[in-house]
């Protein structure tokens, strides 16, 4: 099999990005229906959502580093493989109990899969350009978020089978991916044990803090509006139509897109404090909009919060994977992640269930005051580290 050019394995890295949020959103939209068909309650589909990043962090804490041994190919094609069998299983669920299972396949195969993948986009990038795989990786992300709100709002409303159909384009989009991954480099791959605690050289432990708060605070506000965002939309709505649904959550990922693409030669030493910014203002626009029951407000919130994740994840995730040394690049792009997922995991988990014993709006108004204070943390880091860099010179990664 001929080996992929450089421009059709950045592309396949993006495509594998894409892919890795398109299999994180595709139950979003369904979640209401699980509620209807199966009498689930809202706690225990944020405990389905939960079980994807609890997951995930398992892969990234015992093999994060697995692509620095292995090679970024074959971690790839490990991580779609196993998305393969997760969207399978949730193509064919018959009850909570198989989903819980495909999260978690899911949540396994993404956790191999993403790290490499970013960590591609740096290093298939055109010669002088690997600080542009930040916003590359958002864009693809919030590209592939997009597919999964708008596909399965749609199929729910088209299509007679509304818990299963929207999974089988998802399946048939990774195996088209998994094929082209196999035409990636092998690359050099590294020595040591397949299964290695995470760590990160010392001197990249700046760039890591800086990386993991912009993406802890990006991740913990997409999982919320992600896990109780159906259900905020059919409270202020008034309608749980899915095509309805999936555009206005649509939304948010189509404007941390565009957000990423228009951005993208910003610097994480402009973008992180811009996007804490817009975020508190987002933020603060959507407990406004669940105490007026507003749509036109709700949509102006998504609207600022799809700004700020936009520019905090793409600074984050953009200075890990320009700045790591490439023997240890896919550790710490997985270190960054591994934090962001943390908190993502439980700012969903913790919300959901506040949302069902004490109703949304106590949960959006707490939520939004705990992830306000880690997005002005998040805008602060990049700042902290450049002056840190300036008194220790020798332990800091250049500012980005």
């Amino acid at each position: 099999m001929r080996t992929a050019s450089r421009r059709t394995a950045f592309r396949t890295a993006a495509l594998t990005a894409a892919l890795a949020l398109w299999t994180s959103g595709a139950p979003s939209v369904v979640y209401p229906a699980y509620g209807r068909v199966w009498h689930v309650a809202p706690a225990l589909t944020t405990l389905v959502f939960g079980a994807y990043p609890l997951a995930l962090l398992l892969v990234l804490g015992l093999f994060g580093g697995i692509a620095d041994r292995i090679g970024g190919r074959a971690a790839m094609v490990l991580g779609l493989a196993l998305m393969a069998a997760g969207t399978l299983a949730f193509a064919l669920a018959p009850g909570v109990g198989v989903l819980v299972v495909g999260r978690v396949i899911t949540g396994a195969g993404v956790g191999f899969a993403l790290s490499p993948a970013t960590a591609g986009l740096a290093q298939y990038a055109a010669p002088g350009r690997a600080r542009v795989a930040g916003a590359v990786a958002t864009a693809s992300t919030a590209a592939g978020l997009t597919v999964a709100l708008l596909l399965g709002g749609t199929f729910l409303t088209v299509l007679g089978d509304p818990l299963h159909a929207s999974y089988w384009p998802l399946l048939a989009a990774i195996l088209v991916v998994l094929l082209l991954a196999l035409r990636l480099p092998r690359g050099a791959g590294g020595s040591g044990a397949l299964v290695q605690l995470l760590r990160v050289p010392p001197s990249m432990r700046g760039v890591v803090m800086q990386g993991a708060l912009g993406v802890a605070a990006a991740f913990a506000t997409g999982g919320v509006v992600l896990a109780l965002g159906a259900d905020v939309v059919v409270a202020l709505v008034g309608t749980g139509a899915p095509l309805t649904v999936g555009a206005v959550l649509a939304l948010s990922a189509v404007t941390i897109g565009a957000t990423a693409l228009l951005a993208r030669d910003v610097r994480a030493s402009r973008a992180a404090p811009a996007g804490a910014v817009v975020m508190v203002a987002g933020l603060a626009t959507l407990v406004l909009a669940g105490a007026a029951a507003s749509l036109p407000v709700l949509l102006a919130s998504i609207v600022l919060t799809g700004i700020g994740y936009s520019l905090l994840f793409s600074a984050g995730v953009g200075v890990a994977a320009a700045l790591a040394p490439a023997a240890h690049r896919a550790a710490t792009v997985s270190a960054v992640y591994f934090v962001g997922y943390a908190v993502q995991a439980v700012a969903a988990i913790g919300l959901g269930q506040l949302a069902t014993a004490e109703g949304l709006l106590p949960a959006i108004t707490t939520g939004a005051v705990v992830l306000a204070v880690l997005a002005l943390v998040a805008g602060a880091a990049p700042l902290v580290r450049a002056r840190r860099a300036v008194v220790h010179p020798t332990t800091e990664g250049n500012p980005a």
